[in-house]
């Protein structure tokens, strides 16, 4: 134990003066087997390269670079455009269209900020163009970002499923319907404060339906081939994401003609910066999980759990409060490679599903998200919106209830997330 006590002590100083994460963990790890005298260095050394090596990771670079080409194009203005001549008739307007865009780009880029960052740019501006508050405006998008990482396909959820050692594609599946019913219930919020506020609506045109959906049909395939080939074992998430990019590619470069292969140079470099950040998070945390496993940390605590109390209902709902908690303070994908070798002894002491809970904690950090006060999305849509960070943090408060109704929804019923993986088998 006293290898455990020196590792947290030496991470929590470093994340306490402000240390990067990655840096943090790798660090800690390495400062402690040497101050211990515990483990061989080149244990250490060896987690942290072989936990990169992963054929499932591969995911992680091309749904992000799948993303960008996406959002440089105007792949998300017609889309939008199409949502609008869909729902844009029901009061709220482009509020419900706002919604359901991100649930149609959640199909295709796997990341709530890339959907704020990216789609949220054009559904705010045309949100006030109506005369939408900017502060609604923001705080929907910032909401219905959230669907990005529960609707497959989900870089979080790939992250989970590589430390959780369980099959990526029953996670997809398994946040299929709860992403759906997260927008569902968005909706109806934005649909009470609509009518309160008399928010504008469109005339409905059936002309508009069908010239919007002609334009944005080619775009609208993209989350099809993507979900449609996962779920028809065509190929696996990781052949989805190479596919993604491929099909954007096409898309943006060829058939609409709107960047050029510089402009595609200029994502794939971004595309590698971002992707070297997450895997150096993911190797720091593959040397501490490895190290805090050795010391049986993560067992003691299932143990102290355990004596506690012996309900699965309880400890979902202890769980529930813990990642809430760090999701409004930390990175989505340090959360999850910190604390998933924790988790791994509590699902079998609970008999809790891993696929279930995998669905449950990246809601939670989604919802984290979009809470204040470190919030990555509110500081997005903020800025977006051209509104101060305080007036984010009111106009959002409203949009929580449905976002935590939801979460505890699929906590405690549990077919809402295990019934497709279950049906596909």
């Amino acid at each position: 134990m006293e290898i455990g006590v020196v590792l947290l002590i030496v991470f929590a100083v470093l994340m306490i003066i402000g240390v990067p994460i990655a840096v943090s963990l790798a660090f800690s790890a390495i400062v402690t087997v040497f101050v211990t005298d515990s483990f061989a260095i080149t244990a250490i050394i060896h987690r942290m390269i072989g936990s990169t090596n992963s054929y499932t990771l591969l995911a992680i670079p091309f749904f992000i670079l799948a993303a960008k080409l996406m959002n440089t194009g105007s792949i998300t203005k017609r889309i939008f455009r199409a949502a609008a001549a869909w729902v844009g008739h029901i009061p709220g307007g482009l509020g419900h269209a706002n919604i359901v865009a991100s649930i149609i780009f959640s199909g295709m880029s796997g990341s709530a900020v890339a959907d704020a960052g990216g789609l949220g740019q054009v559904e705010i501006q045309a949100m006030k163009d109506e005369g939408f508050d900017p502060e609604f405006s923001a705080a929907v998008t910032a909401a219905s970002a959230t669907v990005g990482p529960i609707i497959p396909p989900s870089v979080p959820m790939v992250v989970y499923g590589m430390m959780a050692e369980v099959s990526v594609g029953a996670l997809f599946m398994g946040g299929f319907i709860p992403g759906l019913i997260l927008g569902l219930a968005t909706m109806i919020l934005v649909y009470i404060i609509a009518k309160k506020r008399n928010y504008p609506k469109h005339a409905f045109s059936f002309r508009e339906v069908v010239v919007s959906t002609k334009s944005a049909f080619l775009s609208l395939l993209t989350p099809v081939i993507i979900i449609g080939g996962i779920w028809g074992g065509i190929f696996s998430p990781t052949e989805a994401a190479v596919v993604a990019v491929g099909y954007s590619f096409i898309l943006s470069v060829i058939v609409y003609r709107e960047l050029t292969l510089k402009d595609v140079w200029k994502e794939m470099k971004q595309t590698a910066v971002d992707s070297a950040a997450i895997l150096f998070i993911i190797a720091g945390a593959a040397a501490f999980s490895w190290l805090v496993a050795m010391t049986g940390v993560t067992n003691n605590l299932a143990q102290f759990l355990t004596s506690m109390t012996d309900s699965k209902v309880v400890i979902l709902l202890i769980l529930n409060i813990t990642f809430l908690i760090l999701g409004m303070f930390m990175e989505a994908l340090s959360v999850l490679t910190i604390t998933v070798p924790f988790l791994i002894p509590l699902m079998g002491a609970y008999n809790i599903d891993p696929i279930h809970l995998g669905v449950v904690i990246v809601l939670n950090l989604m919802i984290g998200l979009v809470t204040p006060p470190v919030g990555t999305s509110l500081f997005i849509c903020a800025k977006q919106a051209k509104i101060s960070i305080e007036s984010m943090y009111r106009a959002i408060l409203p949009f929580l209830v449905p976002l935590i109704i939801v979460l505890f929804l699929i906590t405690y019923v549990e077919e809402l997330v295990l019934f497709l993986p279950g049906l596909l088998g």
